[in-house]
C-alpha cells in the first residue's frame, strides 16, 4: 500500500458516556504514564564533539546579529535567556540533525538564534519586537490550533485544524504557527524532546470559519523551513487525517520538500487512538475528552501556563548557574543535584 493510500484503520470505540469536561490546557502526562527516561548515554567522540559545540558558543567575544537582514551590521553578546535555551540538550539535536557534523551544527545553530531574534521569541529584555500573544490571538479565535493532551510516549499533543481557518493567508499565521510550536517545546516533560502533531482537514461550519482550503505553498514552505531548520529533532511523528480530494495534491508536493527523517514521522488518515491514550483525545476523534473550544477560556489559560512552565526553568537555570550546556533533565525536574553538571562536558 503506497504511502499515499486513503485507506483508514478502524478507530477503537470508546464509551461516550465517561467523558470528560475539559476547557483548557493540560499541563503534564497523566498519572500512570511510563516515568521519564534519562537521556542516552554519550560515547567519547559524541562527549568531544558536544564540547566543541559548548566551547564555541561559549567564547567570551562571541557577538551575533539581531537579525539577518539588518544592513546596520548592529550585534550583541548571547543573553542569560539564550543561555537557557543553549542546553545540552539542544546542542545534541543540532549535532544529530547535522548527523554529528560539528561545523554544520555551529552554523545551524547560529542561524537559529539569529532567526530567534527576528522573530522575538528569546524571551529576554533584549528583543526589540518580542512576539506576544496578543500579536496572534486573533488568529487562534476558533481554537485552529491548540495544545491538548500527551500520547502514549508523554509527548504534548499540538492540534493544527485547517477547517477552522478564520484568516486569510498572511505571514502572521507563520507566527501563530512559530509561537505554537514554541509553547508546545516547553511543554515537553522531563525526559521528552519531542511533540505530536495532529493535523486535521475536515471543515467546521461554525461562526467565524471562512475556508477549508490548503494554505498557499509559500506559507507551508515557510512553516516547513521553520519546523525543519529551527525546531530540528523536535517532532515524534505527525498524524493527518479527514484529508479531502483537493489536499491529496497539496500533500504530495509539499512531502517532496520534507527531510527523509521528517517523512519516516509522517501518518497518514490513520484513527488518533492508535497512539493516544482516549483520557488525553479530544471526544471528537473517539477520545473522552468533552472539549469545546472557548477562546475567552483556552488561550489566555494556555498562555498564563506555558509562561509559569518557562519561568520555573528558567528559575532553575538560575539556581544552577545560569551557564549554557545544563540539561533539560535537570531544569525540568524537582531534584536539588546536578544530575548533568556542566563541567562533565569535555573533550
Amino acid at each position: 500500500m503506497g504511502i499515499f493510500s486513503r485507506k483508514k484503520k478502524e478507530a477503537t470505540p470508546v464509551n461516550r458516556g465517561d467523558l470528560i469536561p475539559c476547557e483548557t490546557m493540560i499541563e503534564a502526562p497523566p498519572k500512570g504514564s511510563p516515568p521519564p527516561k534519562k537521556p542516552a548515554d554519550l560515547d567519547a567522540e559524541q562527549t568531544k564533539k558536544l564540547a566543541q559545540m559548548l566551547e564555541h558558543f561559549n567564547k567570551p567575544d562571541l557577538v551575533l546579529p539581531v537579525s539577518s537582514t539588518d544592513d546596520t551590521g548592529k550585534t550583541r553578546p548571547i543573553s542569560s535567556w539564550e543561555k537557557f535555551f543553549l542546553t545540552r540538550d539542544c546542542f545534541l539535536r543540532y549535532l544529530r540533525a547535522q548527523k554529528w557534523d560539528v561545523p554544520k551544527a555551529i552554523k545551524m545553530l547560529t542561524e537559529t538564534l539569529v532567526w530567534r531574534r527576528e522573530v522575538g521569541i528569546t524571551h529576554g529584555e533584549e528583543d526589540e519586537h518580542p512576539l506576544k500573544p496578543e500579536d496572534i490571538a486573533v488568529e487562534n479565535e476558533t481554537g485552529k490550533e491548540i495544545l491538548l493532551g500527551f500520547d502514549y510516549d508523554r509527548r504534548p499533543l499540538f492540534y493544527m485544524k485547517n477547517g477552522r481557518q478564520n484568516t486569510e493567508s498572511s505571514f502572521r499565521q507563520v507566527q501563530q504557527m512559530l509561537f505554537m510550536m514554541e509553547c508546545a517545546t516547553t511543554l515537553t516533560p522531563q525526559g521528552v524532546e519531542k511533540m505530536c502533531v495532529l493535523v486535521d482537514f475536515k471543515h467546521y461550519k461554525e461562526p467565524g470559519i471562512i475556508t477549508d482550503k490548503a494554505p498557499p505553498i509559500s506559507i507551508a514552505k515557510m512553516c516547513l523551513h521553520i519546523m525543519q531548520n529551527h525546531y530540528p529533532e523536535r517532532l515524534g511523528k505527525c498524524i493527518l487525517i479527514n484529508i479531502p480530494w483537493f489536499i491529496w495534491a497539496f500533500l504530495k508536493m509539499m512531502y517532496n520538500f520534507l527531510d527523509p527523517a521528517t517523512k519516516e514521522k509522517v501518518i497518514f488518515d490513520e484513527p488518533f487512538t492508535n497512539h493516544i491514550d482516549p483520557s488525553q483525545l479530544e471526544a471528537t476523534y473517539d477520545g473522552r475528552l468533552d472539549f469545546k473550544y472557548n477562546h475567552a477560556v483556552y488561550w489566555p489559560d494556555m498562555n498564563a501556563k506555558i509562561e509559569a512552565i518557562r519561568n520555573k526553568q528558567y528559575e532553575r537555570f538560575q539556581k544552577f548557574g545560569a551557564v549554557m550546556g545544563l540539561s533539560e533533565w535537570d531544569l525540568k525536574g524537582d531534584h536539588d543535584e546536578l544530575v548533568y553538571p556542566v563541567d562533565s562536558i569535555k573533550a
